[in-house]
């Protein structure tokens, strides 16, 4: 099992973490450190965005990045909406939501391109045209059955 604080791998009847005696509890199924879940629901996926906003390293599962996503398109959507009623005025509130969510955002986007097996650089590839395809492709595909260079499956 594997330790929710420290994340280090512990016998399965253990009780406490061997390296940080953390308490260990055995009925929940804990994938490792800074992962998801691949049943995460809305307001966990936001909230774990959130939470982990300045964390590039880990995985995201294709349910916590694709929840996120629903939510920064509808506060942009009302951020735009409630920029489009301030006639003349600059666009300040959707100015703002962005700045908010920039982080999260481009966290997430390489924790799930972690999942499947890229490196985060590779999010660089929707600077190009063509190079939308094969991301959105990676974004949709399942994750790494195993562990790979970036951590346990989510």
């Amino acid at each position: 099992m594997y330790c929710p604080n420290c994340g280090k791998q512990n016998p399965e009847n253990a009780k406490f973490c061997l390296e940080c005696g953390a308490a260990i509890q055995s009925d929940t199924a804990y994938l490792g450190p800074m992962t998801g879940r691949p049943d995460m629901t809305f307001t966990e996926s936001v909230s774990s965005c959130f939470s982990k906003a300045f964390v590039f390293q880990g995985r995201a599962s294709r349910a916590e990045y694709w929840w996120f996503a629903l939510f920064t398109l509808l506060v942009s959507m009302v951020a735009g909406i409630i920029d489009q009623s301030a006639y003349g005025e600059p666009a300040t509130v959707t100015a703002i939501t962005n700045l908010v969510i920039l982080f999260p955002s481009l966290a997430v986007n390489i924790r799930r391109l972690h999942d499947t097996g890229h490196s985060g650089w590779w999010y660089l590839i929707i600077l190009t045209i063509i190079g939308i395809i094969p991301y959105f492709i990676w974004m949709v595909s399942k994750g790494d059955d195993r562990q790979n260079e970036y951590g346990m499956p989510v």
